[in-house]
């Protein structure tokens, strides 16, 4: 709906025209100079009245501020936006690639072509890219009656990076980008541009698409370096932020030998335990007197030769300092001096003296070992920043009893830029959790009957090429409370019990501090029309919030989202304005962000729930997973008494889908609608999902999900279809294949989608 022409301006435009009537030819021509004078002022005075906001803005240069990408030729795109219901022509051009190893194989830019737009509303809009395109970067010019604005399909976007180092990379080191449209199956590049100027290139090996890995010369001088990347489909290189090249600081590499505590008895005392019945034997004292020398040493590396080695009470290691062992065959450490049922000794009751930590420190490492820990312990393994644990096995006593219920003891708890990697663990309740940026848990086998990872608090965490098992029939991998860019690609997901098991993966809705009206916008800063309600579990001051975001659910400039900086009482900060910003017509949403994450090359299977969106998600992209006997393929916005979590710029991409009946599900929420009326679930994308003949699920667009594209699908059970539901809404159903025999596209709203070949 066209902005209605505010009050002020509309008597001045009445006024000018009773004067020109009565005016010569030379007074009319002034009197139309002023008035445009006039109308221009007017068009960027804000005005307030009583405190409200009024709707007064002229019309953006930019009314679309988010579209779906990658796409292909034939594929259709998702155009995110303000009063893209007035849009009358799309033209659209492949821009000419180049080559990142000769200049002389770039080709020229294509010759415009006229699209027609598909499904014009407010604040949505769709196109289908000519078929008989070549692949590559696309220039779309959109146009509408007084304005215009061009796109550029697939070029790359990095939402973040990670180093070698977490925060930075080192000389010799690496730099990974992860992120959207990073790569089309040839090299990437990145383009490090120094402070005076001088400019690196870097080649990285074809990735997935969403990440690139660089490997940083050992003689690029340390510094701050700008870093552009580009993808090869044409010569656009797109800022990806400024990054840190600096030396770090090598630990101290003398080594402590635990076993050097016995003087001359120390290879007698190492044979004690040497034979594979031998029981352990109690090394406490000889270990805390090596982490001492280490200690006074300012760190260094702690050996424990080929043995079994008993340390009683809390292990404190100092910083900068390595616990090594000989391998995790042959070195074996036990937390526990009362024996170990799994060592011949038969112990029936559960509750015994363990310390309050079994092992803690700050930056420490351990590596090339097994540990043993006792079934019940109040805190496992924790550590502060840069934490690494490698080629480590870790067990737990009598863990084949079990108890009916689920273990909540939380196994290793690390800082940030920690890694974890090469390594075998066994934990009774959550594996690993991590509370700071830039971790990496790489090519482990992490066995739990909770959680074998919390993804809670991420902010650049690489989750890589795992094997994770569950060996309860609930346990999960989640995303709760509030998390970002995380990279969560190659990993495989076991269930132990394949016929009742709920091994999910999932997002999980939590919290919210607002939702309503807004007083007023300036800038940066956001003016709340009441004051927020915050849950009991986080107040006014709890820094969740400043981990959360405003999001516009209704009205003017709806479907954008800022991250909160600041907040106090009604005033609310933001990191950057809206590209349209809202007013007494919007409703906002202040909500946990979970978003910019990238599920890439997984395998799930025997899972309830496999949820790329439950509650608040955004920009969200699943693509090329394999699903095994998987319940849901979900993405799901929350309307809840306890807040409104949206679902936005979800996209499903190339993911084939196995053996059982598995329903591919974007739901709007149609629960409480006194907190908000409209749709949760919107800007959604489920393209190349194929279901196999062994699987005779189905896709689903439901409750008042909204602005939605289904194409490209391959259904080959007769019993599969593509239903749209409820109050769905918006909905392009594009290119897709069934089965001889099935129904093909059903449901109650099927005659308000719009169907293409």
């Amino acid at each position: 709906m066209p902005v209605q022409m505010p009050q002020t301006q509309r008597r001045f435009t009445i006024w000018a025209s009773k004067m020109m009537t009565k005016a010569s030819v030379k007074k009319i021509a002034s009197l139309a100079l002023i008035t445009l004078i006039v109308l221009s002022l007017v068009r960027t005075i804000p005005a307030y009245a009583s405190g409200q906001l009024k709707q007064v803005r002229s019309s953006p240069t930019n009314h679309i501020f988010w579209f779906s990408e990658p796409v292909r030729p034939n594929d259709a795109v998702l155009l995110a936006g303000s009063d893209l219901q007035e849009v009358t022509t799309i033209e659209v051009r492949r821009l000419g690639n180049t080559s990142l190893t000769a200049a002389k194989n770039r080709t020229a830019p294509g010759s415009y072509r006229a699209v027609k737009p598909l499904q014009a509303t407010v604040q949505s809009l769709k196109f289908i890219l000519p078929a008989t395109l070549k692949m590559g970067a696309f220039e779309c010019v959109v146009k509408s009656p007084g304005w215009s604005q061009t796109i550029v399909l697939n070029t790359p976007h990095v939402w973040w990076m990670q180093g070698n180092h977490g925060t930075f990379s080192t000389p010799g080191g690496s730099l990974r980008a992860f992120g959207n449209s990073l790569s089309f199956g040839s090299l990437g590049e990145a383009r490090l541009t120094s402070a005076n100027g001088k400019q690196f290139m870097l080649r990285s090996p074809p990735g997935d698409g969403y990440a690139l890995s660089f490997a940083i010369p050992s003689k690029l001088p340390a510094g701050a370096y700008q870093v552009a990347v580009c993808n090869g489909l044409s010569s656009t290189w797109s800022d990806a932020g400024t990054w840190q090249i600096k030396a770090s600081k090598p630990w101290p590499g003398q080594v402590f030998n635990v076993m050097d505590f016995y003087g001359r008895n120390a290879k007698k005392e190492i044979l004690r335990t040497l034979g594979n019945y031998n029981p352990p034997r109690d090394r406490t004292a000889a270990i805390e007197a090596a982490l001492k020398r280490a200690a006074r040493n300012g760190g260094g590396i702690v050996y424990f030769p080929p043995g079994k080695y008993i340390f009683a009470g809390e292990l404190n290691v100092p910083p900068h300092t390595i616990l090594k062992g000989a391998g995790m065959g042959v070195t074996v450490l036990w937390f526990d001096q009362y024996g170990y049922a799994i060592n011949g000794r038969r112990r029936t009751d559960d509750q015994y003296p363990v310390p309050p930590c079994l092992m803690k420190g700050g930056a420490y490492r351990v590596e090339d070992m097994s540990l043993y820990v006792p079934r019940h312990f109040k805190n496992g393994i924790r550590s502060g920043e840069h934490f690494q644990m490698k080629h480590v096995r870790i067990r737990v006593d009598r863990y084949w009893i079990r108890r009916g219920k689920q273990n909540n003891e939380v196994l290793l708890s690390m800082g940030g830029c920690s890694r974890v990697t090469d390594c075998n663990i066994v934990a009774q309740g959550v594996a690993i959790t991590y509370g700071g940026p830039d971790v990496l848990v790489a090519r482990n086998t992490i066995m739990a009957g909770k959680s074998p990872i919390a993804l809670a608090n991420s902010n650049g965490a690489i989750i890589e090429d795992n094997k994770f098992i569950g060996v309860d029939p609930w346990a999960y991998i989640n995303l709760n409370e509030q998390g970002r860019n995380i990279y969560y690609a190659h990993n495989r997901h076991v269930s132990e019990f394949p016929d009742e098991a709920d091994f999910s993966f999932t997002f999980d809705g939590r919290g919210a501090a607002y939702i309503g009206k807004i007083a007023g916008v300036h800038g940066t800063t956001v003016t709340l029309a009441k004051a927020p309600k915050y849950p009991r579990w986080a107040g006014e001051q709890n820094p969740f919030w400043r981990r959360s975001v405003v999001a516009i659910l209704a009205g003017t400039g709806a479907g954008q989202y800022r991250f909160v900086t600041a907040n106090h009482g009604r005033q609310w900060q933001i990191n950057r304005p809206f590209d349209i910003a809202p007013n007494d017509t919007s409703t906002i949403s202040i909500v946990p962000f979970r978003g910019h994450v990238l599920i890439i090359g997984n395998q799930f299977a025997d899972a309830n729930w496999v949820n790329v969106g439950y509650g608040s998600s955004f920009d969200v992209i699943c693509a090329d997973n394999r699903l095994y006997r998987c319940g849901s393929f979900l993405n799901y916005g929350l309307r809840r008494n306890t807040g409104v979590q949206p679902s936005w710029y979800v996209q499903y991409l190339d993911n084939d889908v196995y053996d059982g009946l598995t329903k591919v599900w974007v739901h709007g929420d149609m629960l409480c609608p006194q907190m908000f009326s409209g749709t949760v679930t919107r800007y959604t994308v489920l393209r190349g999902i194929h279901i196999h003949a062994d699987n005779c699920g189905s896709i689903e667009i439901g409750g008042n999900a909204q602005d939605v594209i289904v194409e490209g699908c391959t259904l080959d059970n007769p019993w599969s279809q593509i239903k749209i539901q409820g109050k769905a809404r918006d909905v392009l159903l594009h290119n897709n294949i069934f089965a001889k025999g099935s129904a093909g596209y059903t449901g109650n709203r099927l005659g308000r989608a719009l169907v293409r070949p």
